[in-house]
């Protein structure tokens, strides 16, 4: 209807040319006007018209898509995607659970691992356990339908692959390094569609850092002391490249005797090196790694009588999960490294909470 009027208007149009253009070349009259003109005039015109459509309808900018999928890859390297971010999410990693947590988005946590329920962990309290180490509680998961499980390294390979069959995706965790956690925080964000916010925490996290390891990243190799890791007393383990431990000694202006013996891992390390690379200061967490709880358990300790550490009482206990649960708290782990290694940049020794 819309497309006639403009035709009719047009040829009305071309009717008054026609007579005003007789009326300039000397009132020709009408029926000296070749018909063929006139029609090819009305379809130039409607030509005209069209074309004028086709080139608005190129002015009008459609609004852009927005691209929702999630691509990232997880701390073993598999790449993940999602068609869109998550809204229903399993944590099996406490400290993917505290970025979570800091992103104000507990409410897309929909369970996680029996560890964190029956130990009493405080993010964990409401939420129903759905599996550990052991193994997974498939059909309890399956029922849940989550969108994605982040899970630790080190769980029931078997397990995962199995929740995968049923479209449930598998995020692991697993950072060696301060590079890796802001990867890390920034993936935990774009998962649950918050990747800007995660890109600021992280950012925040990695000024901090920053400004303990430019006090110490200029130290020559005699002023940094030799630290040794003790992760379990008997037998006795410890921590050696490519662990985070080692990054956290590092970064807080240290030597870690484990990895200066190119051992990588968390590996057994004897007494009688401990003793031989004699080191000046000894750290270790208070939770899980044994008895501990105090610097008076490694000062007691017959077999470690001889070590400058000891001798010198710079043994220092503090609170584990800032030091296992690499994420943006890991702050407080590398404040109290940086205290206990060198008191005299940073301050002396105190606990962090």
């Amino acid at each position: 209807m819309y497309k006639k009027l403009k035709l009719i208007l047009a040829a009305v149009l071309i009717v008054i040319i026609v007579a005003a253009t007789g009326t300039f070349l000397g009132c020709k009259k009408p029926e000296e006007v070749p018909a063929a003109e006139a029609v090819q005039d009305i379809n130039e015109t409607e030509e005209d018209l069209q074309d004028t459509e086709d080139a608005a309808a190129e002015d009008i900018e459609e609004e852009p898509t927005e691209i929702l999928t999630v691509e990232v890859t997880d701390g073993l390297g598999t790449e993940i995607s999602l068609e869109k971010p998550a809204e229903k999410v399993m944590v099996f990693a406490p400290s993917a659970l505290e970025v979570i947590d800091a992103l104000g988005a507990m409410d897309k946590v929909v369970g996680v691992d029996n560890w964190s329920v029956e130990s009493g962990e405080p993010l964990a309290q409401g939420f129903e356990g759905f599996g550990d180490f052991q193994g997974l509680n498939i059909e309890k998961i399956v029922e849940a339908n989550p969108d994605i499980i982040i899970a630790l390294a080190g769980g029931s390979e078997e397990d995962y692959q199995r929740v995968m069959e049923f479209g449930v995706k598998v995020y692991t965790v697993e950072a060696a390094s301060f590079e890796r956690i802001y990867e890390e925080i920034v993936n935990m964000g774009a998962i649950i569609g918050l990747k800007d916010e995660a890109t600021e925490l992280k950012n925040k996290f990695q000024q901090q850092v920053d400004e303990i390891d430019s006090k110490v990243k200029n130290l020559g190799e005699d002023e940094k002391p030799k630290v040794f890791y003790e992760i379990f007393d008997d037998p006795l383990w410890s921590a050696g490249k490519d662990t985070f431990i080692n990054d956290l000694i590092v970064k807080a202006g240290g030597a870690n005797i484990v990895a200066i013996d190119d051992l990588a891992g968390y590996v057994e390390y004897s007494v009688e090196k401990l003793i031989e690379n004699n080191p000046d200061i000894m750290i270790a967490g208070d939770g899980g790694m044994y008895v501990a709880k105090t610097e008076d358990f490694i000062l007691a300790d017959s077999r470690f009588s001889s070590i400058d550490a000891v001798i010198n009482k710079k043994v220092y206990i503090l609170p584990e999960n800032s030091v296992v649960r690499p994420n943006h708290n890991t702050i407080k782990g590398l404040e109290m490294f940086a205290r206990a290694i060198h008191p005299e940049l940073f301050g002396e020794f105190e606990i962090i909470e």
